[in-house]
């Protein structure tokens, strides 16, 4: 009787050991079989500030390009960033503004926003659309001509600004303002920019277009 007891136990055993080997061996292909899928995440959950496909110039219409690079400006004008040092110095919003309305922002806002940006504060910008409004663009007026002038626009911006950074607790407070701006505007690439050179030296690409901003106020002008 206990060598038949020793027998099944024996056998028992071989059963679950030959089992774990299985197991051991599905694991170890299963590994080899695994890869790594990369996601580029959304900053932002509202369509049209998500990252979509390259689009060309030609098939973009002069006032689609005119509120990019107005909105691109805007949000320059006033983010603010935790801890930014040398506040005074954007690059971007110097190229796209004339000498006055870049010494008008240095002389403004830019302090307000060092004062903030020391206190830790984040701020954002919102502008849609519906929200620029050209004031004194005569009916035929062409964006192509050989002589531009330059139009006022009304620009409505919305602002998220969080007292503190890195504290997700916190609810942001969100305000509405309207800023005009005078600026040239003509549609395509610079002639005096080299395009390649431009982009190969790690430049912001909105430089490269035709539009600059020569006067700013906070009513209308």
């Amino acid at each position: 009787m206990n060598k038949i007891v020793s027998f099944l136990s024996g056998l028992f055993l071989l059963v679950i050991t030959f089992i774990i080997v299985v197991l051991v061996a599905l694991v170890y292909r299963a590994n080899e079989r695994s890869s790594i899928k990369s996601y580029i995440f959304q900053t932002n959950n509202m369509a049209n500030q998500r990252v979509g496909e390259l689009q060309d110039i030609n098939d973009i219409s002069a006032e689609d390009l005119r509120n990019k690079l107005i909105k691109k400006y805007v949000s320059e004008y006033f983010k603010v960033i935790p801890g930014e040092k040398n506040v005074e110095n954007r690059s971007v919003l110097e190229a796209l503004s004339g000498s006055t309305a870049y010494k008008q922002w240095q002389d403004g806002e830019a302090r307000t926003i060092a004062a903030m940006s020391e206190k830790n504060m984040f701020r954002i910008v919102h502008v849609y659309d519906d929200g620029i409004a050209a004031l004194n663009r005569p009916a035929d007026y062409n964006y192509n001509d050989e002589f531009l002038r330059p139009i006022y626009y009304s620009v409505r911006y919305y602002t998220e600004t969080w007292e503190a950074s890195n504290n997700m607790a916190l609810t942001p407070t969100i305000e509405q303002g309207t800023i005009y701006i005078e600026a040239f505007f003509r549609p395509g690439i610079r002639k005096d920019r080299d395009v390649q050179k431009y982009l190969q030296d790690g430049k912001n690409p909105v430089e490269l277009f035709g539009f600059e901003v020569i006067n700013i106020g906070n009513k209308e002008m």
